[in-house]
């Protein structure tokens, strides 16, 4: 019988530890000394980890401790070798069982440091040791993807912080501020061609978009923008680019394009995630006259929160909103929402976009507040009559 020529991948799962000990051993390089050492140097480490996270009295914590001691070598010997298993299987010749382990450990808090999204200022929300409790038990392959995205984010955020010292803005304004938004608005500034380039307020911003609208993008706002990536490092270049790219092809078009309203181009770009400077009272004036029409159109004028909470709940329905439902149409509106879904963001998109600005946080807040038990009872399919949803309506917003 002729041989198959259908080949069979054979996959190994053993740890990178355990891989680069065994082939250290047949290949002369780990010799039983240094065998007996790690043999008696590993007890010792599963003891400090069962005790650092849990207890080294209880069997089911040695196990983990040891699942997790393997990992963090594995780790090390990995990213120091990459992937090199003469080079893994020498290291663990010439250094200890104990200090391979530290080295993982070490790098998953280095991990932990490292921004996990791309807003200034973030970090992980967990603790320290909650952190290295999830990920000293997590496989390799998803650490080196985490890993890579989080020099990602903190290449952009870098980026970020490099065109606000540029720009003048202190790194404290832009805690929990996207690095898009941030970039997006500093290439529009300096393709604005203003002196000197400056993050504007509103009322700066306003003023910006009106220039536009009425000649164009200046010549010196080209020519500031060649200069400031000439000068720009090489490891924020693409970066930038990206954003600069973004603002020319998707933004300025909407910008030039002088049918279309400004206060719905506001709306459009606010939502879209333009950074500002802190408001005053003269710049949420002239915020506000630009988008108050489609906030007074949508609410009718209403500030009651019962009127204003129908309108939000049927935002986040996706339905035309009203600050006040029938009972026939709030009986629809809860049928819809247990099919398609209930949704937060839309309505914060909605407030941050069109509410006045002085009334923003506590519309938000509202909103917050009320979302979570709103979730609760028009999400609840146990309630097949709809009874229970549409007597919270009729309690919390405007059902006639």
């Amino acid at each position: 019988m002729p041989p198959s020529r259908h080949e069979v991948a054979v996959f190994d799962t053993r740890p990178f530890f355990e891989k680069a000990l065994v082939y250290g051993v047949q290949n002369g390089i780990i010799n039983q000394d240094r065998v007996a050492h790690i043999l008696n140097d590993a007890p010792k480490g599963m003891l400090q980890i069962a005790e650092y996270f849990g207890t080294q009295y209880l069997r089911p914590n040695i196990e983990e401790a040891r699942t997790r001691i393997v990992n963090l070598v594995s780790l090390f010997l990995l990213d120091r070798s990459g992937g090199d298993l003469d080079k893994a299987a020498r290291s663990l010749r010439d250094n200890t069982f104990l200090s391979h382990s530290r080295g993982g450990s070490e790098m998953l808090k280095a991990l932990w440091a490292m921004p996990e999204c791309d807003v200034i200022g973030s970090v992980d929300e967990r603790s320290q040791r909650e952190f290295l409790a999830d990920w000293s038990l997590r496989d390799l392959a998803e650490y080196r993807l985490t890993r890579e995205h989080r020099r990602e984010y903190h290449l952009a955020i870098s980026a970020a912080l490099w065109f606000a010292e540029h720009l003048g803005v202190a790194p404290a304004s832009l805690s929990m501020v996207p690095v898009g938004s941030f970039l997006r608005t500093a290439m529009l500034v300096h393709l604005a061609g203003n002196s000197p380039p400056a993050i504007p307020n509103a009322a700066g911003f306003v003023s910006i978009l009106e220039a536009i609208r009425k000649k164009g993008v200046p010549a010196k706002g080209r020519k500031r923008i060649r200069e400031v990536f000439q000068i720009l490092p090489e490891s924020y270049q693409a970066i930038a680019r990206r954003y600069l790219q973004e603002v020319e092809t998707e933004d300025l078009p909407r910008i030039l394009d002088t049918s279309y309203p400004l206060d719905k181009l506001l709306e459009e770009l606010v939502q879209k995630g333009y950074f500002l400077r802190d408001f005053d009272l003269e710049d949420a004036s002239l915020f506000d006259a630009a988008v108050s029409k489609k906030w007074q159109k949508i609410t009718g004028g209403k500030t009651d929160d019962d009127s204003l909470l129908t309108i939000f709940v049927c935002i986040a329905a996706d339905m035309l909103p009203k600050p006040a439902l029938t009972r026939a149409v709030a009986r629809a509106l809860i049928r819809k929402v247990r099919t398609d879904g209930f949704q937060r963001e839309p309505v914060l998109a909605f407030i941050r976009a069109c509410a006045p600005h002085e009334m923003q946080d506590g519309l938000e807040r509202l909103w917050n507040e009320f979302f979570q038990e709103a979730e609760t009872y028009l999400l609840d399919t146990s309630d097949s009559t709809l009874g229970e949803a549409l007597a919270f309506l009729k309690e919390n917003c405007f059902v006639v």
